[in-house]
């Protein structure tokens, strides 16, 4: 890439804070030094969504849920699905962010990068044909790409830069598209922008964890819970889904289970009725049963809410036969090479252990002690067989926290937790993960009773200062 980095010009308008303080802004990039001198959030310039569910006035969805932009208007005229175009000018940084995405990006984002990646084989052709998914790709590309630099780097604020650029291109895209879910009499025709729709919020959730922003992340979860519920209710009666939406509606799935390990919403609202294709959601056994974990616990702490709890001897079992499922499938599967293969494995012995370690601590009244230092001791086992930890390093996070919070007054497995999370970082991106880190340290360092789990105290904190253990 050339020295010469990209002219950014100052953003047309004051940051949404300074705007509702009344005072002047002094736009600068990436957020404005009045709101940094005052410890405050600083929330940019771009676009801001706030998602919310309508309600369809005509056609077939006629009193049904459908995705509504609070803040859009009424009447806004777009075009319809066949005649929108791609309208971005392919320059010479352009094509470089896309190349970076393919390279860089779409590595990270897979569970298993290999052929049959497709945020690279998918997501990425999407951008050729949808000037949203386009946005969103170079969106999370730049600032990606400026994660690479130190904060005082010009690079930094020039990626930055273009990030919130392409950012606001998208959303106000997304803003025009969703406005028109509510008024569709034929949905079937609208199945490529929704599909499209899906994927930019995904790209933007993505997006915003790269910043390390602590509230802005859930809102396009939330957008994308909303495509997500007007997608099944226009498909509701179609026979087959493409395997495109499989991908997606697995993404969306998974996201949302783990973002729920410490939100703490007794209201659980995420449908497991979701599809499956074989090594596209090969780890959807495993994440069906931390769902089904997690609503237990949430159940167990709102005695209110009267349900049938899962029995750990039926979470055990379930949990033997997915890993055997996993691993079987695995064998069918292409890597990059044997060792990725290899690490593959270790991998899902990982999961494995961390869910019956999350299980013993949620589902029984006495958990084994014993039976959980052995699962605490594989997963620290496997870890140290894995060839090269950058394969899958995106995927190790909830593990290596689940074996973490069981290393209360061992300081020699706490070095090996922090030493791990920190080459995740290193090789993966910050995301969340510095504040996951953060919480284990605090959790190890408490002089807590006897009994009290991390869970206990990830429940005690605000909730915006819970994180994302993935």
């Amino acid at each position: 890439m050339a020295s010469k980095g990209p002219s950014v010009s100052t953003p047309n308008k004051d940051c949404q804070k300074c705007k509702s303080r009344r005072i002047p802004c002094d736009r600068t990039l990436p957020k404005c030094r009045k709101c940094i001198s005052r410890n405050f959030d600083c929330p940019g310039y771009g676009v801001h969504l706030r998602w919310d569910q309508g309600v369809a006035s005509r056609g077939k969805l006629m009193g049904r849920c459908v995705p509504l932009e609070k803040d859009l208007p009424k009447q806004v005229e777009v075009p319809s699905p066949l005649t929108i175009q791609p309208s971005p000018i392919f320059n010479q940084l352009t094509s470089q962010l896309i190349r970076h995405f393919d390279q860089g990006v779409a590595t990270k984002l897979a569970w298993i990068d290999g052929p049959g990646n497709l945020w690279r084989n998918f997501v990425l052709p999407l951008s050729h044909t949808s000037p949203t998914v386009l946005f969103s790709v170079l969106a999370m590309a730049s600032e990606d790409l400026a994660c690479k630099y130190p904060a005082d780097h010009p690079w930094f604020s020039r990626l930055r830069g273009v990030s919130g650029h392409n950012r606001d291109k998208a959303l106000s895209s997304l803003a025009q598209q969703l406005s028109l879910f509510q008024t569709v009499t034929n949905p079937s025709a609208w199945a490529h922008p929704a599909r499209c729709a899906l994927a930019s919020m995904l790209l933007l959730y993505n997006t915003e964890l790269l910043t390390a922003e602590d509230d802005r992340w859930p809102i396009h979860i939330q957008g994308a819970r909303a495509i997500v519920q007007w997608k099944s209710q226009a498909t509701q009666h179609a026979g087959s889904v493409d395997l495109s939406d499989v991908f997606l509606l697995y993404e969306y799935y998974f996201t949302s289970v783990f973002m729920n390990l410490t939100r703490f919403d007794p209201s659980d609202d995420i449908s497991e009725d979701i599809p499956t294709h074989g090594s596209i959601s090969f780890f959807s056994d495993f994440v069906r049963i931390i769902h089904a974990i997690t609503r237990a616990e949430r159940l167990r702490s709102a005695p209110s809410l009267k349900s049938e709890l899962p029995r750990l001897e039926e979470v055990f079992d379930e949990t033997v036969a997915a890993k055997d499922k996993i691993i079987h499938m695995g064998h069918t599967m292409e890597f990059k090479s044997s060792e990725a293969r290899c690490d593959f494995e270790y991998l899902v012995y990982m999961y494995y252990h961390a869910i019956l370690i999350y299980s013993q601590r949620v589902l029984s009244d006495n958990p084994s002690e014993e039976f959980i230092q052995l699962s605490r001791d594989a997963i620290f086992t496997h870890l140290s067989y894995l060839s090269r930890s950058a394969y899958f390093a995106h995927d190790l996070v909830w593990p290596v926290f689940i074996a973490g919070s069981e290393c209360r007054g061992i300081p020699s497995m706490q070095e090996t937790v922090e030493h791990a999370m920190l080459n995740i970082m290193q090789l993966s991106g910050r995301l969340d993960r510095h504040r996951v880190l953060s919480f284990l340290k605090t959790f190890w360092a408490l002089d807590l009773e006897p009994g009290v789990t991390w869970i206990h105290l990830a429940r005690a904190k605000p909730i915006d200062h819970r994180f994302l253990i993935f």
